[in-house]
């Protein structure tokens, strides 16, 4: 095993805008890396057989832990990324702090595959999708927390499929399809006056925190609710919009009339409506005012799913590619609120694989915005070979 600890990193602040790279990191020779995370101090890598974390500001290796010739190691963060829990094969699972890599709790009980809640708590899954339970766990001790007797449904509804769940410290949030009908292509087709229900369970005791049933009178279509930045974000046919609630108390905090792809602390960051002509993002107030706006050229509209688009202070920061060659250039946009004509285009990295996609992902990290491809077996992407951090 080598295990490296740094000293505490000062709290590095998220940056307002980037106009340059500020430092690059790529695996050394016979190292594969799987993924790349956001910490406490700025980047933490996932590597096949361990962790590195980076300084956000300057790229600089805080610390490692890592378990030469290990196969199939298991890495599950925290919500906050404060704290990530590692297991090997032939190593006890142990809890590390992202700042400095240092050993919160050695010999854990984690078996590799349940969620990490944080504050020492795991979640387990139990059952197929129409009798789902959850169960929590101690992480220090093994001993279960609370556990669920049946599988939670709607109110009016005898039988229910789990569509997805997401969480974070405080609530587990169940997204449920109830009908008659709860076979999984009701999900794509789904009948007249089917119910989707949000159902809030704490992740200290189990107990039912809050609940929002939607009909879908018509058939729509497929609900989807996700967490960003401790937000929970839904979208649910037969309402108007996506909700932006508070997972702890059910509170709607907004009703968006575009898809939202990032919560602030005082605003939101939506994208084009859904069929529009213009690719015009907006950061909006939880009142529902447009507080700026940046409208983007055709060509470099960003496929708009999970790490294209951010929304800094000064600027809209894009993924955006260049094709035709052996190795395509995947290049950081940023567009300035407010102002026609200022697009600036950072070169951040390549890759031999671009594709709508995958066109490549952004993640803010204190200090810095990350740019990289990450791993995408469906396209033949095997590693991330390549990270740019902007500042």
């Amino acid at each position: 095993m080598i295990h490296e600890v740094s000293e505490e990193v000062q709290a590095l602040d998220a940056v307002s805008s980037v106009n340059e790279v500020a430092w690059e990191w790529r695996p050394n020779e016979g190292e594969t890396a799987s993924d790349v995370h956001a910490g406490s101090s700025g980047a933490v890598i996932e590597l096949e057989d361990g962790l590195v974390g980076l300084r956000g500001d300057t790229g600089e290796e805080l610390w490692k832990y890592r378990i030469p010739d290990t196969e199939g190691l298991s890495v599950a963060f925290s919500p906050s990324g404060e704290q990530a829990v590692v297991a090997a094969p032939d190593e006890p699972a142990v809890l590390l702090d992202t700042a400095t890599g240092a050993l919160v709790t050695e010999d854990v009980h984690w078996d590799g595959e349940a969620r990490f809640l944080g504050e020492t708590r795991l979640l387990h899954r139990q059952g197929e999708e129409t009798e789902t339970l959850f169960r929590v766990s101690d992480l220090d001790s093994g001993t279960t927390l609370w556990e669920q007797e049946a599988p939670e449904t709607c109110f009016e509804e005898e039988s229910a499929r789990l569509i997805s769940a997401t969480h974070n410290s405080e609530a587990i949030v169940l997204l449920l399809h109830c009908s008659k009908d709860t076979s999984e292509d009701s999900l794509r087709a789904p009948d007249p006056d089917t119910v989707n229900a949000l159902v809030a369970l704490s992740a200290e005791d189990g107990r039912e925190l809050w609940r929002y049933e939607s009909v879908d009178e018509d058939g729509l279509g497929s609900a989807n609710a996700l967490m960003l930045q401790d937000s929970l974000v839904a979208n649910l046919p037969g309402e108007e919009g996506w909700l932006i609630i508070d997972p702890a108390d059910g509170t709607t905090l907004a009703e968006s009339p575009r898809p939202v792809l990032a919560v602030n602390e005082n605003d939101y960051l939506v994208g084009p409506e859904p069929g529009g002509e213009e690719p015009t993002h907006e950061l909006r107030s939880f009142d529902g005012d447009v507080l700026t706006s940046a409208t983007l050229s055709e060509d470099r509209w960003p496929a708009d799913t999970s790490g294209t688009v951010v929304g800094l202070m000064d600027h809209l920061v894009t993924i955006d590619m260049e094709r035709g060659s052996t190795e395509d250039s995947v290049n950081a946009v940023t567009t300035t609120w407010d102002e026609e004509d200022t697009e600036s285009v950072i070169t951040a990295t390549t890759t031999k694989m671009a594709s709508n996609f995958e066109p490549g992902r952004l993640l803010p990290v204190p200090g810095a915005v990350l740019v990289f491809v990450p791993m995408n077996h469906a396209a033949d992407i095997e590693s991330v070979e390549h990270v740019t951090a902007l500042r």
